[in-house]
């Protein structure tokens, strides 16, 4: 049997707002033009290609059969942006490829990061939002809004994890918090970081010395 795997809060989190205006937000006080519409996009495509590249890379070190990424496509009658599939994957490798494609963001959003501060893009801005705000928005679609959903990332990570709702939303709300402070304050260097091997995933804090 073919297997797939995808990439109620009265109030929108108030992250949200913050990041949305620090993309649009030009340095230099100008006019919102057509080549910022395009540099949004363009780092959308940027950023939905490299999280599905995640999960693929992850799916070929651990041998899952017929792994294939696909945009832009409908599923079980849901429009999906972007979404992994594979035929067959060991049961042990399932929580660190659905992991594998928010890795992939955290390391978008550090070239991200310090690309922006060498050259204050457009481009690099709205590449530092949806990699930041990746799996913060697709936590809450899978708790709030599509909740059987079951090709979704945070549902599946619940899955294999046992975690609730409650505390992967947690977790998830700390890291983008964290990753939106260091946006606004290149001194702190406090940086969380995304770990998988073979069977495992985890969450990791950087401190520098």
């Amino acid at each position: 049997m073919k297997s797939e795997h995808k990439n109620r809060i009265p109030v929108f989190p108030f992250i949200t707002v913050i990041l949305l205006s620090f993309v649009l937000q030009e340095p230099a006080a100008s006019a919102f033009q057509l080549k910022d519409i395009v540099s949004i996009g363009a780092a959308y495509s940027t950023h939905l290609f490299l999280h599905e590249t995640g999960h693929q890379a992850v799916a070929h070190k651990v041998g899952a059969e017929s792994s294939k990424m696909h945009f832009f496509t409908n599923k079980k009658g849901n429009f999906y942006p972007g979404v992994s599939t594979y035929e067959d994957i060991p049961e042990e490798s399932k929580l660190p490829y659905a992991v594998a494609g928010d890795q992939m963001a955290g390391n978008t959003f550090e070239y991200a990061l310090k690309s922006y501060r060498n050259k204050p893009t457009t481009y690099n801005k709205a590449l530092m939002f949806f990699s930041c705000m990746d799996f913060f928005v697709y936590t809450l679609l899978s708790n709030y809004i599509n909740t059987e959903a079951d090709m979704y990332d945070p549902n599946l990570v619940r899955e294999e994890t046992d975690f609730s709702k409650e505390a992967l939303l947690s977790v998830v709300t700390v890291k983008t918090l964290i990753n939106t402070y260091r946006m606004m304050n290149p001194d702190f260097k406090v940086a969380p970081v995304i770990w998988v091997d073979k069977t495992s995933a985890a969450l990791l804090l950087c401190f520098p010395f």
